[in-house]
């Protein structure tokens, strides 16, 4: 353990390591070329880079002092830091805990600031390190903020770094390069152009605002609009009040519709919001309608406005639950109503998603620019962001980060300031990154139907398919709500004949596991392969459903098995995606149901 701060300890520059330390950089210079790549402060690194050690050094009482005292304090304490284990120790101007709720988790997320910008941050003197811990897959962030790349939009660039605190680990984390005038400029954009986030959602209620997004908002009936607009954005240096003043009120006063969307592409990089919309629609981060983004406008008379994201940790599923107790045996973490469990949902819908947002609501109702988002959000599903693309991406970072995201506090000199690498339960890594692929599987099936149905139907837990002879494949069961209840993977020789299949769900509040009956009548033939059933598990107060027999995110599920016309199936349970699956042959009427293990 380190007890005392002193950073000019560790390796000396004397004339014989001079020496050697030039050869060994020669070296490496022509030996991996991809090692300099990495630390290219203009590219997002590749998925397949290595995650960077960081160690934080800090004396003792500061330590204590930052875990001890209120976690939302934003005052710096002194430290420095190490970019290997006996590396030059950078100066810093402090360390803090950053977030909002996340400052409660177990494992904390750290602002540093330097004394100087350093390369590994991309040119940046900040480090913001999120700590992950919402995210049992340690992918999540990783995979939304490549995306925005992937299009040539303009994001911050990311990359792992495994947190050491004097000498002893604190878990894989994810460094979110600062939005600040270097990246605008390695962006190509105007570094002293207009950069603002909306924080309506948090200061609006001090201002006499029922509203969590100041687009909607009457800013004529404000008599000091610069002061007004100050108090409700966070800039990094001082904004164009008029410019800003301007496209407020226009979306105000502009009913949705062809005027809408010809003065929004006047004043609007469209191609950029329809971008930023369709991949938080994608990922499910509906999240960042309220204050998750950044605007930015140029100071050229042509500029037009664009949006910057900010903040994926609630994607591809995440989500914090109100109204729940802490039950840590569960791995459910918190704070007084707030808190974390292994809630999953993917049923986000394709709207403002309740953030009074009035630019992205009018951006839907105007024909034009709702034709344009459908045309591009399929265009990503199907060419860019494909499922292989996505399974693709998942197996590169399995490889980068699973010695990290398996390691436990029984490890030597592991988490011993924080718990563990995330709320859930250890040793289910491999779930969570099905999970993961769950999440995309059914999203996608999820927006499919609601861009072909402008009504939700009244057919919920209700479909029918028709199979034809030979057909191979996965299909999945959905319901014409967007709901996918059920798949089944076939092979060669699954069906024969041309069966038709009626699958729909009845209550059955007497099950011993799963309260509802899964009714299945296969007529014109057979079908023989993998059937996956899902349920629902959501145990909010304010949630959509829970199917499971107790209030509980995990409880007794995976003990759960597939029971056909009473007979147990060979079963394989996933609570995480609240799906269970097993092999079976359909054919006739069969009653099948989830039930807790004999």
């Amino acid at each position: 353990m380190f007890s005392t701060l002193n950073p000019e300890s560790g390796f000396q520059m004397t004339a014989p390591n001079f020496r050697f330390l030039t050869t060994l950089l020669i070296f490496f210079f022509f030996s991996t070329p991809t090692a300099d790549a990495w630390l290219s402060d203009d590219r997002q690194p590749p998925m397949e880079e290595p995650v960077m050690p960081v160690f934080l050094v800090m004396d003792e009482a500061d330590l204590n002092r930052l875990y001890r005292r209120n976690p939302r304090s934003d005052d710096r304490l002194p430290g420095f830091v190490r970019w290997s284990e006996r590396g030059r120790a950078q100066g810093l101007n402090g360390v803090r805990f950053r977030g909002n709720t996340s400052r409660y988790h177990v494992r904390k997320s750290f602002n540093i600031r330097f004394n100087r910008p350093q390369r590994e941050l991309f040119r940046s003197d900040r480090l913001n390190l999120n700590a992950m811990f919402t995210d049992p897959s340690g992918m999540r962030e990783r995979l939304a903020w490549q995306m925005f790349h992937e299009v040539g939009q303009p994001a911050s660039k990311v990359r792992y770094m495994a947190l050491h605190i004097n000498g002893n680990y604190e878990g894989l984390g994810i460094h979110i390069q600062r939005i600040d005038e270097n990246l605008l400029r390695q962006n190509g954009l105007d570094p002293r152009g207009t950069l603002i986030r909306d924080l309506t959602r948090r200061r609006g209620a001090d201002a006499g605002l029922d509203r969590r997004s100041i687009f909607g908002f009457d800013l004529n009936s404000v008599p000091d609009q610069p002061a007004f607009l100050a108090g409700m954005f966070e800039s990094r240096w001082s904004p164009d009040y008029n410019a800003i003043a301007e496209l407020l009120q226009w979306v105000h006063d502009t009913p949705a519709g062809d005027a809408f969307e010809q003065g929004l592409r006047e004043r609007f990089d469209v191609e950029n919001l329809t971008d930023w919309l369709a991949i938080h629609y994608i990922i499910g981060d509906v999240d960042a309608f309220g204050d998750d983004f950044w605007l930015y406008r140029g100071r050229g008379a042509t500029d037009k406005w664009k949006i910057i994201p900010w903040d994926h940790d609630l994607s591809f599923g995440r989500n914090e639950r109100d109204g729940l107790t802490e039950n840590r045996e569960l791995g459910q973490f918190g704070r007084g109503l707030v808190q974390l469990n292994d809630f999953f949902a993917y049923e986000y819908p394709l709207d403002d998603a309740g953030w009074d947002n009035a630019l992205i609501v009018k951006y839907h109702q105007s024909p034009g620019l709702r034709a344009q988002f459908e045309e591009r959000i399929l265009f990503l599903m199907d060419e860019v962001f494909t499922e292989a693309w996505f399974d693709a991406q998942i197996e590169t970072l399995e490889e980068v980060i699973a010695p990290y995201m398996t390691r436990t506090r029984n490890g030597s000199g592991a988490f011993t300031l924080h718990e563990r690498q995330h709320h859930g339960e250890p040793g289910r890594w491999a779930y969570h990154k099905e999970n993961l692929r769950d999440f995309v599987e059914l999203r996608y099936a999820f927006i499919r139907s609601m861009l072909l149905f402008d009504e939700p139907t009244a057919f919920h837990n209700y479909a029918k398919l028709q199979f034809a002879e030979g057909q191979t494949g996965r299909v999945l069961i959905t319901d014409d709500a967007g709901w996918t209840f059920g798949a089944l993977d076939l092979e060669a020789g699954s069906i024969s004949g041309n069966p038709e299949l009626l699958i729909y769900l009845r209550t059955a509040p007497d099950n011993d596991g799963i309260l509802k009956d899964y009714h299945v009548e296969v007529t014109g033939g057979r079908i023989a392969g993998q059937l996956t059933l899902y349920y629902r598990n959501d145990i909010a107060p304010d949630g959509r459903d829970n199917w499971y027999k107790y209030p509980e995110a995990i409880g007794r599920q995976w003990q759960l098995r597939v029971l056909k016309d009473e007979g147990q199936l060979n079963s394989r349970p996933n609570p995480f995606s609240n799906k269970i699956t097993a092999t079976t042959t359909l054919s006739g009427t069969h009653l099948i149901q989830i039930l807790h293990a004999d």
